[in-house]
């Protein structure tokens, strides 16, 4: 149901998937200035003291050749396991180095995500006024708006996200890297199914979140988020199954189309799946709730169940009475005939 709905909410308001690729070029711009601030001396101490370089320039290489079509995808993508792995032994020969490089990149993600996750309120109060009351709202008036809320929300995210993403990261590389060279290439289909499973995961523990905050907002940030895990465990199957073919269509179409968009697509992609993210944790609320949402201007759901509507039960209802006011009538004029 969720991810049903949310399809028809994101293709009714394809405009704001344009909003949040706006968004995310700007996220990228700004960690991509901090990254040349900081990241750059230390990758030039790096290459000053370690081969680093020599498997980098490989590593592009063997890009290219799969680009230019002078390398299969099989070959490459060995090749390319063997040069990275060959990379970090490399990087490790400067203990210093590898230390700083390795808390410059968590800095460098911390801050991406800090700066994108502004948009998160902001996306689902644009969502729940459009499923609430079929109304449309500004993304930059609503950030506006809520630029409180959205800076307490990123934050506190933040510090529950990045050691998800940091374990969920070092399992896939142990998979990746780990089991190749036992089992070859079929560590690819393990490494996408623990990947899928694992952010279906994450995205379920948290899909609770914004919806309390929206519909509670005298609550504290983390006083909504653990309150909001009561809902989240009511519907925990149908969010984790909307958000698995989530993931699992966003890969599909990424693999798929990542040649011949050069690479452009996963660009676009972000900004389809964060607004799909968004609605199917609104409308999985909205089903907990028992509340009727908008998909368009003319389309109202109704979450309740067909048999426990009210509009059901108040015709049982009045069914039930006038049956038994008939019984009665028809027992009473039977005893006065025998009589």
């Amino acid at each position: 149901m969720e991810f049903k709905y949310s399809i028809s909410v994101l293709f009714s308001h394809l405009g704001y998937a344009l909003r949040i690729f706006l968004w995310t070029l700007l996220s990228l711009v700004l960690t991509l200035c901090l990254a040349m601030a900081i990241l750059l001396p230390v990758l030039e101490l790096l290459s000053q003291t370690t081969d680093v370089v020599t498997y980098a320039l490989s590593i592009k290489e063997c890009f290219a050749n799969v680009w230019n079509g002078t390398a299969g995808v099989r070959v490459s993508i060995s090749e390319f396991i063997n040069l990275f792995n060959g990379a970090l032994h490399a990087i490790a020969q400067n203990v210093g180095a590898t230390i700083a490089l390795a808390f410059v990149c968590v800095i460098l993600y911390a801050f991406y995500c800090f700066v994108f996750g502004l948009s998160y309120y902001t996306l689902a109060d644009v969502i729940n006024n459009i499923i609430a009351s079929n109304m449309r709202s500004g993304f930059a008036s609503t950030l506006a708006l809520n630029f409180k809320k959205c800076v307490k929300y990123s934050g506190a995210r933040l510090t529950i996200t990045l050691p998800m993403d940091v374990f969920i990261v070092t399992v896939l590389s142990l998979i990746v890297f780990g089991l190749f060279r036992f089992i070859g290439f079929f560590m690819l289909p393990l490494a996408i199914v623990v990947g899928v499973v694992l952010l279906s995961l994450r995205a379920t523990f948290l899909s609770g979140w914004l919806p309390r905050m929206i519909f509670h907002p005298e609550e504290r940030v983390y006083t909504a988020f653990t309150r909001s895990l009561t809902y989240v465990k009511a519907n925990q199957m149908g969010l984790f199954k909307s958000y698995a073919i989530t993931f699992t269509i966003v890969y599909v179409f990424a693999t798929s189309f990542s040649a011949c968009t050069g690479g452009l697509i996963n660009l676009v992609l972000p900004a389809i799946y964060y607004f799909l993210l968004r609605a199917i944790e609104l409308i999985g609320y909205y089903k907990t709730k028992g509340l009727s949402f908008y998909t368009d201007a003319t389309t109202v759901i109704n979450t309740v169940d067909y048999g426990l509507r009210k509009e059901q039960q108040g015709d049982a209802f009045e069914y039930t009475t006038a049956y038994d006011a008939q019984i009665s009538i028809d027992e009473y004029t039977n005893q006065n005939e025998e009589d």
